[in-house]
């Protein structure tokens, strides 16, 4: 009777969710919306992986405490549970994860990669405003903005794009020019780059790619406070800085929106 059920619902999910499709959810791009909107049209077939719980378990396998390399360390456990899901067959999978080479080489014929991004700079400080002053968060952002400028974790913050999509180990260098021109190559190789500031394009992307129609709410937002960044309100230094810490994701958003999205 299992393998029966197992077979049927295995059936149902061929013909309702034909089309196989992996979400690279980057921080404060949205994606919070974007993967429950696809999630609930393959809820026979999804999962997610939660940024959160994955460092908890990183943490607890490991034992370490140094808390700003397994940052990036964690990316590797997200990258294999993403080939283990992918391994399983699961239709819809959404999570904080890099452009993986070998789930690309393995499954680029069944799963299409999807992702959208958003305004560096914006993008930035809507991640900074997330983590700053969290306690009790494995992300947590202790220094106000001014000081955390001159963090290591801000140059990494700046390169986010070229983080998640370069596909090179994470010993490389995110900021040189090799990392931002194999991060632009990859993203090319997605079926589907939305830009956050034009999510009805992206809806109509998804339709075509993916053969479902999803509609984005937004979810996961900021709760503002007096401490909350704005970028209008910066200086000219703070503002200049931070286009400088951006330049690696500039460098991909413009490449692959060159002439703007309409």
């Amino acid at each position: 009777m299992v393998e029966t059920i197992k077979h049927l619902r295995q059936r149902a999910a061929e013909k309702a969710m034909p089309q196989r499709f992996v979400f690279h959810h980057v921080p404060k791009c949205g994606g919070t919306s974007v993967g429950r909107a696809l999630r609930k049209r393959y809820i026979l077939s999804q999962t997610t992986v939660t940024p959160e719980s994955s460092y908890r378990a990183f943490e607890a396998f490991t034992g370490r405490t140094d808390r700003e390399k397994m940052l990036v360390d964690v990316l590797d456990l997200r990258e294999q549970m993403l080939l283990y899901h992918m391994f399983e067959d699961i239709r819809g999978i959404s999570l904080h994860v890099r452009f993986s080479p070998v789930a690309y080489a393995q499954f680029a014929d069944s799963y299409k990669f999807i992702t959208i991004l958003r305004e560096p700079v914006a993008r930035f400080i809507s991640h900074y405003n997330w983590s700053h002053n969290k306690p009790h968060a494995h992300a947590n952002i202790e220094q106000d903005f001014e000081s955390f400028l001159d963090s290591e974790r801000a140059g990494r913050l700046g390169a986010t794009f070229v983080e998640y999509y370069c596909g090179l180990p994470k010993s490389a260098d995110i900021r040189s020019d090799d990392a931002i021109r194999a991060a632009i190559e990859n993203l090319q190789r997605f079926s589907v780059v939305g830009d956050l500031s034009h999510m009805d394009r992206f809806e109509r992307d998804i339709r075509q790619e993916l053969g479902v129609v999803i509609k984005v709410n937004h979810e996961n937002k900021i709760k503002s406070d007096r401490n909350f960044v704005s970028v209008k309100y910066l200086s000219d230094r703070a503002l200049a800085r931070v286009r400088e810490l951006c330049a690696p994701d500039i460098a991909v958003w413009n490449a692959v929106f060159p002439g703007g999205t309409t």
